[in-house]
């Protein structure tokens, strides 16, 4: 009994600590109304949320981990890691060509 209940909570550790990052751009501040400030803080945020998804995304410990007590839960990681990744990358361009149409400075 110890070790099914040791079991579960790896397996319910695993799938909390592995989960990909969460990002939605529907929440955020319209490019439109960001300032040049406010632009450079979000792209250094959307960079960790990229490279935290990555980290995260194929052989990692934590697919690994999935494939071996939850196949498909290494699936679903995947793909939600994969979905961040593409709307970080869409929002990123935004900012950028936000950036670069305000003349903001790039460093």
């Amino acid at each position: 009994m110890k070790k099914l209940t040791a079991g579960l909570l790896l397996i319910a550790s695993l799938t909390l600590a592995s989960c990909a990052p969460k990002y939605t751009a529907a929440t955020a501040k319209p490019v439109s109304d960001m300032n040049c400030a406010e632009i450079k803080d979000e792209l250094g945020k959307l960079a960790t949320i990229r490279a935290e998804a990555q980290s995260k995304s194929g052989v990692s410990k934590e697919n690994v981990l999935f494939a071996l007590f939850f196949l498909p839960g290494a699936v679903v990681n995947e793909l939600d890691n994969r979905e961040v990744i593409a709307k970080v990358d869409a929002r990123t361009e935004e900012l950028v060509k936000a950036q670069s149409a305000k003349s903001c400075p790039t460093k």
